[in-house]
Order: structure tokens, then C-alpha cells, then sequence
């Protein structure tokens, strides 16, 4: 190698090792006991983690912004204003009304408050933020990068992301969760209450035990699998995608469509009663009442885990497959499911999570995941247009356009 080259490539070595050692630093911020924490990330990956320490604990870039204030929290609390989400897609405008959220849990009085933020234009992922177990009220919003946030269970917890991910594990008490176009998974969690929206994003929970719970979302799917209820608001709604429930434990489980299909499944009985477009299934004699709705999906009722079940029929598959597509527990051995054939008055079923378009009866579209927001569709080649040639063909093989005839 000549030495130009052998200079050239040490050079690059160190100004990498450089970089990676400057990116690296921790800042702690001490004696905040309950205090209110709130992180924005402009670019890179955020984690959320509790200790049982009365401190802060930042690791990530050192351009990040750490600001440390006392604050008085008054008697009557104002709501979170959570504003409105729009992006465009292949069938138009898709929006998340604007809400506002009741945050319960921060007493009145002085309070310690820690202010993480990045710039505008510098990534800063990834960022992991350490906070006491007993804290009040964490905000986290990772606009370009993945959200996860694992055993925070003492406080109201507000995540965000934009455009990516976000993953609750082991949370509990007051939840709000969006996302924009990334999946949105909760797992082993008790939550007193949910607020879970997405616009293209499905929305799963594995092994949840929930008071009160709402999620919503407009083109993505919904699964709650292996959970159980308390008494309380239960609902998930979905425009375009499907819903899926699968309860533990007595309840009382509705289903409701517009132009799709209510399947049932239970291994331990249920009493099922409605018509096609509205099902009702009884689990244990009756319990908490939980609605499932979509406008163009399918709405699938279940007991216990789909995991468990060795044997399911061909339309189960979607379902199951939107659970796989989350990261399995190290600890949780998996089972492989053997579907049935397909029975011929079955309609042919897209993959679950993906929106339905509003076409003609018996008309399918294949779906492109992941449409950039202002892509357009790409127009189907008719009778009197030329057939294109496959780019992978050689030169010699590419058909000649037809000669003309004088």
C-alpha cells in the first residue's frame, strides 16, 4: 500500500476515534426528589430509565442543553395541550385531532424541574436519560429518532416521536403516547390510564392489565394481546387497519365494522351474540366492556395469548404476524403456529397493519409500506402504452420498438 494511502487511512482513524470520545459525556444532576423532567431530541434515539437515586443522570453529546429551574406548581393544574398531527398520504390528508390531557400526579408547591433539549440541527442520539423512580411528570419527544421508556411507573409519562418508534416496557400510572408513521408497542405494563394515537403506526400491548384505556389510529392496526381489564373505558378504533383483542380474564368484548369482517376464537367458550356487523362475546359470564371498531378493517376477538395457540385459521395470520414484527422477550420461548387452509368463502386478506384504501368492492391495491408523504402513486400502464422493459435484461435481449410502415 503506498504511504500517501497508509497516511490517508490513519488520519481518518483518528479523527473517528476522536469524534466517538468527544460524543461521549455525562452530566448528573443532583438532589431532584420527585422532580418534573422534560427531554427534546431533535435527531437520534432516547431512552427513558428509572434508578432509586435523587438525581439526573444525562449521557449523550455534549451539545445537549441541560437547564435546572425551580418551579411552583399551583392548586388547580392546567391540562397538556397535545396539538394537532397531520402528514399526507397516497389517499390525502391524514390528521390527528388536537387534545388535551389531564395530568394528575404533580402536588402543589415547589418543585425541582430538569430541561434536557438538543439543537435545532445537531444530532445528539443517542441520548439516554436516567431519572428518579418517584418523578412526577417526564416528558420525552424524539422527533427523527426511536422513544423507549422502561420502568417508569410512579408519575404521568408524555412520549412523542415523528419519525420513529416508540417502546414502553414496564410503565404504569398516566400514559400518553404518539407516534407519527413509527410503531407504538407496550409491553408487561399496569396502566391506570392510556392515551395511545397514531396516524400510520400500529399500536400493540402484550401482557397489559389497564383501567382505562383509549387508542386510536387512523391507518395502522391495533392488538391488544394477553391483557386483562379493569373497570373502566376500554376502546380502540381504527379508520383504515384492523383491530384485534385478546382478553384474560372475564369481560365483555364488542365488536363493531363497517365493511369488514368480525372473526372469534376462543379456547375456553364464550357466549357470542350479534349480527355480522356487531358481535358481542361474553368471556367468564361478563366483566369490563371493551369496544373494538373499525371503519374499512377487520375486527378479530380472542382469549388469552394468539402466541399460544398451535393451531389457527388462515385469517389469524395478520394478527399474529403484527405481534412477531415487535422484538420477543429473551426469556419467552416461542412456538411455531401451524395455520389451517384457507376455506374457500374466505376474502383474501391483506397483511394486517397495513391501511386499506377506500377502492371498489372487490377491487385490491397492494400496499407500499413506508410512502415517502409526498411520493405519488406510480400509474398503471394500459393497452395503448408500450410494455416496459425489466432494467435486469441485457441490452441485446430489450425488445425493438416496431418499425413503421410506409
Amino acid at each position: 500500500m503506498p504511504a500517501a494511502l497508509l497516511r490517508h487511512v490513519f488520519t481518518i482513524a483518528l479523527v473517528l476515534c476522536s469524534c466517538s470520545a468527544a460524543r461521549a459525556e455525562v452530566v448528573t444532576v443532583d438532589g431532584t426528589s420527585a422532580p418534573i423532567v422534560r427531554v427534546t431530541i431533535r435527531s437520534g434515539d432516547l431512552t427513558i430509565r428509572t434508578w432509586d437515586r435523587p438525581s439526573v443522570e444525562i449521557q449523550g453529546d455534549p451539545s445537549l442543553s441541560v437547564v435546572r429551574r425551580s418551579i411552583r406548581q399551583p392548586v388547580d393544574q392546567n391540562p397538556v395541550l397535545i396539538p394537532q398531527a397531520a402528514q399526507r398520504s397516497r389517499e390525502g390528508p391524514v390528521s390527528l385531532p388536537a387534545e388535551s390531557f389531564v395530568v394528575a400526579t404533580i402536588p402543589p408547591g415547589p418543585r425541582e424541574a430538569v430541561i434536557i433539549k438538543s439543537g435545532a440541527d445537531t444530532p445528539a442520539g443517542p441520548v439516554i436519560v436516567t431519572v428518579p423512580n418517584d418523578s412526577v411528570f417526564v416528558f420525552a419527544y424524539a422527533r427523527n429518532g426511536n422513544l423507549a421508556v422502561r420502568d417508569y411507573r410512579s408519575g404521568t409519562l408524555v412520549g412523542f416521536t415523528t419519525h420513529g418508534r416508540l417502546a414502553l416496557d414496564n410503565v404504569g400510572g398516566t400514559v400518553f403516547a404518539q407516534t407519527a408513521r413509527g410503531a407504538l408497542s407496550v409491553a408487561d405494563s399496569t396502566l391506570d390510564r392510556m392515551r395511545a394515537r397514531s396516524l400510520f403506526g400500529n399500536i400493540t400491548f402484550e401482557r397489559c392489565r389497564s383501567r382505562q384505556i383509549e387508542a386510536t389510529s387512523v391507518a395502522g392496526s391495533i392488538v391488544y394481546d394477553s391483557g386483562s381489564f379493569e373497570p373502566g373505558l376500554a376502546r380502540f378504533e381504527s379508520a383504515r387497519g384492523d383491530v384485534a383483542i385478546g382478553a384474560q380474564g372475564a369481560a365483555q368484548l364488542g365488536g363493531h365494522v363497517a365493511s369488514g369482517r368480525i372473526y372469534t376464537n376462543f379456547e375456553r367458550g364464550a357466549q357470542i351474540t350479534g349480527a355480522r356487523e356487531d358481535t358481542e362475546a361474553l368471556l367468564g359470564g361478563g366483566g369490563p366492556v371493551v369496544t373494538a371498531t373499525t371503519q374499512s378493517g377487520n375486527v378479530y376477538l380472542y382469549d388469552g395469548s394468539i402466541r399460544s395457540r398451535e393451531r389457527l385459521p388462515a385469517p389469524w395470520r395478520a394478527p399474529l404476524e403484527t405481534i412477531d414484527r415487535q422484538v420477543p422477550r429473551r426469556d419467552e420461548p416461542q412456538r411455531p403456529t401451524v395455520f389451517a387452509a384457507p376455506v374457500a368463502s374466505v376474502a383474501p386478506q391483506r397483511p394486517f397493519g397495513t391501511p386499506r384504501p377506500f377502492t371498489t368492492p372487490h377491487q385490491f391495491v397492494t400496499p407500499r409500506p413506508f410512502a415517502l408523504p409526498f411520493q405519488k402513486p406510480t400509474p398503471v400502464a394500459t393497452r395503448a402504452q408500450p410494455r416496459a422493459t425489466p432494467p435486469h435484461l441485457p441490452e441485446r435481449a430489450r425488445p425493438h420498438p416496431p418499425r413503421e410502415r410506409h
